[in-house]
């Protein structure tokens, strides 16, 4: 017996045996110790017995032995379990060997028992622990997803599918280290049977836990990530998790690596190859920041930059970083001029402004970090920036560390010119294409890019001269401003390249030969530039009056010898001569260019005196007599000037006045800044010239004192002048008048230093050429001018000053430049302000003074920045404040004293408030120039009021500010009470502009006293009074302040008292004025409050999403907070008698006040997927208050207008007012209903019934009948008959019994509870339920809410009344959504 089971045995194999038998294996039979059930535990010991070298490859040598079979099972378990046990165990290396047994297991797992597939799948799990650095480690994870899909496909167990969640649970509940993660996220594909919530998790967790992955891990696992997206799972999730991962936390703890810049930009490669493979992709990552949900960061401007170079997707990205831009710079803008947006969210508002900029600059300065594919991408978005409108001014832009949009594009592309060779090409051929194709204002920016470059990099700009030269061939063609512009920015370029410089006075000299007046012009002020930038780069520096920063620095101008020319003045003298010969306007940009030469090189002032004096003398007689009357012409029928004598004379004159400044060591401080000399051989060069011009200006000056008008202009006194003839003497007027501004600019200068006699002779001589300036003015008044004259509009010096009419002429102070500079103004204002002071009589010399202040003062916004003639004109502008201010105490004097001249006064009072007011106006761009014009206001002479209730006014509200105290008491009070004494209505309201400027609480509170003490019947200046005290009194208390004063408005109105007992200033003259006045204030809260609806939006998405409130919310209970005050505000004016432009105004604003509460509870309600956040308490009592104070009265109000048209007779005037009104209340009532759709909504879902204070259940009854009682005649011959008002039938019901509340969080009301989805909603609010038509015709239907009336009907359609009541009729029944839920 023994014989024969040791027969029956098979003979053993050991280990090598093993391993020899597979490397020879063939397709004969196994070995039959193989397949024996009793050797099973001795091959499986061999794994604890071999040496941990050995393991794998017995084990694999084993494995591909054995055929997948069932019956093999008993061994195949037992040897997985033992050998994953060795292996997370680290008994075994984990190399290529384990690597290729793990992969020979794989099959045989079909074959493994459920239970014990199971087990095999807990011990793979338990390993997780174990895997830490090596990637090798985690060689075991690629057996998990077999392993679960078998036994959730099984039916061997119950609930298979709990067993899996389960060990899916127990792989997110441990830690993960960055090899498991990266390992886990390359097989999460194959968890395809995980259902979605599990799947998110573990998403969530991959990016969790992703801080942990090394650098050189994070592009693959990136990739792997977006396959996953690109399958379907969680694209959203997967693309937000990735943005949010480099833009965060790899940003900011890594920022300064450079491996880490590399691998980003591999990932963003990783990002553009996944978009094309799936273009949904870009879509998600396009949504995303369209959501608002990201903060634009560095690596999301970077990712659409990337996904940009795919054609598809490049103008979305455009348009998307655009609109990003934009929207941050409009936060800004809005956060500033906002009074009750909190100073954290300011801030906030701000700051990311700040860092959108900074994200964009980032991405552009580490494009150069294997990120350059996306450098085409930034050049387009360079251009798109420097095309689009700013947002902001340059003021607004100050002080607050903001570029802006055009400056953000322009500094993009000149890093990529400086650090890209290969974007250079494509940037100069972008500039050329834009500059010929663009509109002129946005190829301004294009041109002022490249006048960047050349000032920058003049080197590198050299190997583009020949794309320069194409540019330049279309001089001709472009527009004039455009075409000066171009030349202006290449002129730098001169000094470097000769070639440039001749092809430049080609292209100009051609132009000059064209018949475009524009094109001649561009050219002749291309002909100056060019000169003064030869003479420049001849004396190697710059003008004395351009921005030093206008200059390259000296580490990006290489240095060398410039190119040296011959001198362009000479030889383009033929060319300027030709100048001459051109329009008016062309010889004015030569005058003002020849000045400008001098100015950069004084050594031409001889050549400039014998250029000029050939040309001089075709209107200066030898007699010393003006040819004025031959600079005016006919041409064509048009009376033009074909000589601007007084430029070419003020040109001279400017030239003269600074020559004696180079004669003397002692230079005053008004030359000091100028900053050159004039030498004697400058002296000696233009003697015989400049002396010829001095006689001449000396006889000219003598001239006008003595002459007569009608002698000066050429005027004789027939009395059959023909009208033609008349205009050509009025225009020579106007050159004349010009002529004596250029001798009075003469006449201050001396005035200056003059004394004793001299001193009175210089101020006889003012006074009389005054006058004779005046006498002109008449002579000129009344002339219509053509569009071909240069002069435009002249300053007025009538006692009642005609300016205001005249000088705000904005073309004419653009064209114009001022003759007199600032300086003069102040000498001659101090002569005349002395004279007055005297004699009173002499109030012509102020008006002459001050008109010309207001117009140098207006001007002065048109000047560029780097004009060299703007120091030299205007100067300092803000030395006009103290006179003005010392002339207007001085009147305020006379006043009181009661003189006869009070006519005088108030004219000198206007014109000396209106300068104050431009003055004030060009210097409050910043904080700095409001304090600086603050302090000009106290310094000046004021009488020191001190009144005892307007001081417990201010100690009441709290402010401790002494300066601002000062300002009203010393300024702003006094001022105002002799001007309102006196009865200066203009001049108050002139005042109260000029402190809204100042802002401040003192002036808020002195304002509200006034209106509490004050009984002014002046609706102007009751208005303008009522809107400072508003606009200066800090939120929230301006719509308190605005709140009471409506309150005793309404009760003004229904008393029969005359005036309020609370604000004096609200009487029956004033009523309708100040209604008006606080019907803007609510206008424009609600224009906030529009803006801030929308960004709330983005705040209540945040919530939704994390589950929690975020800080955002203090906006929402800022929000609710003004939205509250502005309900109570209207709750006063729905029980005014108002008028009709105002009642028509009061339902439009209701309706946009609807329409943004509509929104905001929109907004609220969560969206599927999310937790319903409950509304705050002052959500809740917003809508409680609106509900109870608003809608109800409203529906009285709308009721009241309807019955009015009821009872009023029929006129065309009313016909038409009936018509607008009824064109604003089916919006009204819409809005209203949308709202309450929208609270039904959110009822439901809070379970917190938001409708128990509505009147719900109001029926609105609109009958449309036959016109009837309506004169015929009434309407005119073309104007449609009209309904009559009786027609339109508005009743409303009893509201229902409030529905029984068991508590305050469970609603018993059916319409909550029965409402589950928007539809239900609309059905509630349908006509059907909600305005159920009474009509006794059965068949007639009724009208949606934008046909409530039909009165709303359009007047101008050409179809009949019959046509138009039978469209309404038949209209169907809907109830419109809101804009905001399309």
């Amino acid at each position: 017996m023994t014989t024969t089971n040791h027969r029956d045995t098979p003979p053993s194999l050991s280990p090598d045996d093993i391993i020899r038998l597979a490397q020879y294996h063939t397709t004969a039979p196994l070995h039959p110790f193989l397949l024996s059930p009793t050797s099973h535990q001795t091959l499986i010991s061999h794994l604890h017995t071999l040496s941990p070298a050995t393991v794998s490859q017995y084990t694999s040598s084993l494995l591909s032995l054995l055929s997948p079979s069932p019956s093999l099972s008993s061994l195949i378990t037992p040897l997985i379990i033992s050998y994953i046990n060795l292996f997370n165990s680290h008994k075994i290396p984990h190399d290529r060997h384990s690597f290729k047994t793990l992969q020979l297991f794989s099959p045989h797992l079909d074959n493994i028992p459920i239970t014990d597939l199971q087990l095999v799948s807990e011990s793979i799990v338990n390993g997780f622990p174990q895997i830490n650095s090596d990637p090798d480690e985690a060689q075991l994870l690629d057996l998990l997803p077999k392993c679960l899909h078998t036994v959730f496909n099984s039916d061997e167990i119950d609930k298979p599918r709990d067993s899996v969640n389960a060990v899916f649970d127990r792989v997110l509940e441990f830690n993960w280290s960055g090899v498991l993660l990266v390992k886990l996220v390359s097989i999460i594909r194959e968890f395809q049977f995980i259902d979605k919530v599990r799947v998110r998790r573990l998403v969530a967790k991959v990016f969790d836990e992703m801080h942990r992955v090394e650098l050189q891990d994070l592009p693959l696992l990136v990739y792997q990530l977006l396959v996953l997206a690109s399958k379907g799972v969680n694209k959203r999730e997967v693309i937000e998790g990735i943005i949010v991962f480099f833009g965060g936390k790899a940003g900011l703890e890594k920022g300064g690596s450079t491996i880490v810049r590399e691998v980003e930009g591999t990932v963003l490669l990783h990002v553009n190859f996944a978009v094309k493979q799936d273009p949904s992709l870009g879509q998600e990552v396009l949504g995303l920041v369209r959501s608002d949900v990201l903060v634009i960061d560095y690596f999301v401007v970077g990712l659409l930059l990337s996904i940009a170079r795919i054609r598809r997707y490049g103008e979305n990205v455009m348009g998307t970083l655009k609109t990003a831009l934009s929207t941050s710079y409009k936060d800004h803008k809005f956060s500033r001029h906002c009074k009750w947006l909190p100073d954290g969210l300011k801030k906030e508002y701000l700051q990311n402004a700040i860092s959108t900029e900074a994200a964009v600059l980032r991405a552009v300065n580490e494009s150069n970090y294997g990120r350059e594919h996306v450098v085409p991408s930034i050049v387009q978005l360079g251009f798109v920036l420097l095309e689009s409108v700013e947002e902001m001014s340059h003021q607004e832009l100050d002080n607050t560390g903001l570029m802006g949009s055009q400056e953000l594009g322009l500094q993009m592309l000149k890093s990529l010119f400086e650090v890209h060779d290969m974007a250079r090409n494509e940037i100069i051929e972008q500039c050329k294409f834009r500059i010929l194709s663009l509109k002129p204002e946005q190829s301004v920016a294009i041109i002022r890019l490249l006048g960047n470059l050349v000032k920058n990099y003049p080197h590198p700009m050299l190997e583009f001269i020949s794309h320069l030269k194409e540019l330049l061939d279309y001089f001709g063609f472009m527009q004039s401003k455009v075409a000066s512009h171009l030349i202006d920015v290449l002129l730098p370029l001169i000094k470097f390249s000769h070639n440039l410089q001749d092809y430049i006075i080609l292209v100009v000299r051609k132009a000059m030969f064209r018949q475009e007046d524009q094109v001649r012009l561009a050219a002749a002020g291309a002909i100056i530039n060019l000169i003064i930038a030869e003479r420049q780069c001849k004396q190697n520096k710059p003008c004395f009056y351009q921005e030093s920063s206008s200059q390259a620095s000296s580490s990006q101008v290489h240095e060398g010898p410039p190119v040296i020319s011959n001198d362009l003045f000479k030889e383009l003298s033929g060319l300027l001569q030709r100048c001459l010969y051109q329009q008016a306007k062309v010889k004015e940009v030569v005058y003002r260019g020849l000045l400008k030469l001098v100015l950069v090189d004084p050594l031409t002032a001889g050549e400039v005196f014998d250029f000029l004096l050939p040309h001089f003398l075709k209107f200066y007689k030898e007699d010393g007599q003006l040819d004025i009357i031959q600079c005016v012409k006919t041409d064509n029928g048009k009376i033009c000037v074909v000589e601007p004598l007084d430029d070419l004379l003020s040109c001279v004159s400017w030239i003269l006045l600074l020559q004696p400044q180079a004669k003397s060591d002692v230079r005053s401080d008004s030359w000091a800044s100028f900053g050159f000399s004039l030498t004697q051989d400058t002296e000696a060069q233009g003697t015989n010239s400049g002396e010829s011009f001095s006689s001449a200006l000396s006889t000219i000056r003598k001239l006008l004192r003595d002459g007569n008008l009608e002698g000066l202009v050429g005027q004789t006194k027939d009395a059959g002048l023909t009208s033609q003839l008349e205009e050509r003497y009025k225009y020579s007027g106007l050159i004349l008048s010009g002529v004596i501004k250029v001798i009075l600019n003469t006449i201050a200068t001396e005035l200056e230093k003059a004394v004793d006699d001299k001193k009175i002779e210089l101020e006889n001589e003012f006074s009389d050429l005054v006058d004779l300036y005046v006498s002109l003015e008449k002579n000129v008044a009344n002339s219509t001018q053509s569009d071909g004259t240069r002069k435009g509009t002249t300053q007025s010096t009538a006692v009642d000053p005609t300016y205001k009419n005249e000088s705000d002429n904005t073309k004419c102070i653009k064209e114009k430049a001022p003759v007199l500079a600032t300086s003069s103004i102040c000498q001659l204002f101090k002569t005349s302000f002395e004279l007055y002071k005297h004699d009173t009589t002499k109030s012509k010399l102020l008006n002459f003074v001050l008109n010309a202040i207001v117009f140098q003062i207006k001007s002065f916004a048109y000047v560029a920045k780097d004009d060299p003639l703007k120091g030299l004109i205007y100067g300092d502008i803000k030395l006009l404040g103290p006179p003005l201010l010392k002339l207007i105490w001085l009147l305020m004097k006379k006043e009181a004293k009661g003189k006869k001249d009070n006519g005088d006064i108030k004219g000198l009072f206007s014109l000396a408030l209106m300068c104050l007011k431009e003055l004030v106006t060009v210097n409050s761009h910043s904080g700095e120039e409001i304090r600086e014009i603050e302090e000009m206001l106290l310094e000046s002479v004021g009488e020191d009021v001190s009144d005892s209730e307007c001081d417990h006014e201010y100690q009441v509200n709290g402010i401790d500010n002494q300066r601002e105290k000062r300002l009203v008491t010393k300024f702003v009070k006094p001022l105002f009470s002799k001007l309102l004494h006196a009865k200066f209505f203009h001049e108050v309201e002139i005042l109260c502009d000029i402190a809204k400027m100042i802002w401040s609480n003192i002036l808020g509170s002195w304002a509200i006293h006034i209106c509490k003490s004050n009984n002014i019947a002046n609706p102007k200046i009751a208005k303008s009074v009522v809107t400072l005290a508003l606009s200066c009194t800090q939120a929230p208390n301006d719509l308190i302040v605005a709140q009471e004063m409506a309150m005793e408005l309404a009760k003004t109105m229904r008393s029969p008292s005359e005036k309020s007992e609370i604000y004096a200033i609200i009487n029956r003259s004033t009523e309708s004025a100040i209604a008006t006045g606080l019907l803007q204030l609510v206008e424009s809260v609600i224009a906030d409050m529009d803006r801030l609806s929308m960004k709330l939006k983005t705040c209540l998405a945040g919530a939704y999403k994390d589950g929690k409130h975020n800080p955002y919310f203090t906006l929402e209970e800022t929000l609710y907070q003004r939205a509250e005050a502005v309900v109570e505000l209207l709750s006063s004016f729905v029980v005014m008698n108002l008028k009709d432009s105002q009642a028509e105004h009061l339902l439009k604003l209701a309706a946009k006040f609807y329409k943004n509460l509509a929104r905001i509870s929109k907004f609220h309600i969560a969206p599927k997927g999310c937790k319903q956040i409950l509304p705050s308490l002052k959500c809740q009592k917003l809508v409680e208050v609106t509900c109870t104070r608003l809608t109800a009265p409203l529906y009285v109000f709308v009721g009241s207008l309807q019955q009015n048209q009821k009872e009023s007779k029929a006129s065309k005037g009313l016909i038409n007012k009936i018509k607008r009104e009824n064109r604003c209340i089916p919006d009204l009532i819409f809005q209203i209903e949308d709202y309450e759709k929208y609270l039904i909504l959110l009822s439901k879902a809070t379970k917190i019934n938001l409708l128990r204070h509505a009147k719900r259940s109001t029926a609105r009854d609109f009958r449309i009948t036959e016109p009837q009682n309506i004169p015929q005649q009434e309407n005119g011959p073309n104007q449609e008959p009209l309904l009559d008002p009786q027609d339109i039938t508005h009743q409303e019901d009893v509201p229902n019994e409030e529905p029984h509340m068991d508590n305050d969080s469970t609603p018993q009301n059916d319409l909550v509870q029965d409402s589950d989805d928007n539809t239900e909603a609309d059905a509630l609010l349908s006509p059907e339920t909600v305005a159920p038509f009474a009509a006794d015709d059965a068949e007639a239907d009724v009208l949606s809410p934008e046909t409530v009336t039909p009165l709303a009907a359009d007047g101008s359609e050409s179809c009949s009344d019959d046509e138009n009541i039978i469209r309404n009729s038949k209209r169907s029944r809907i109830v419109y959504d809101s804009d905001d839920e399309a």
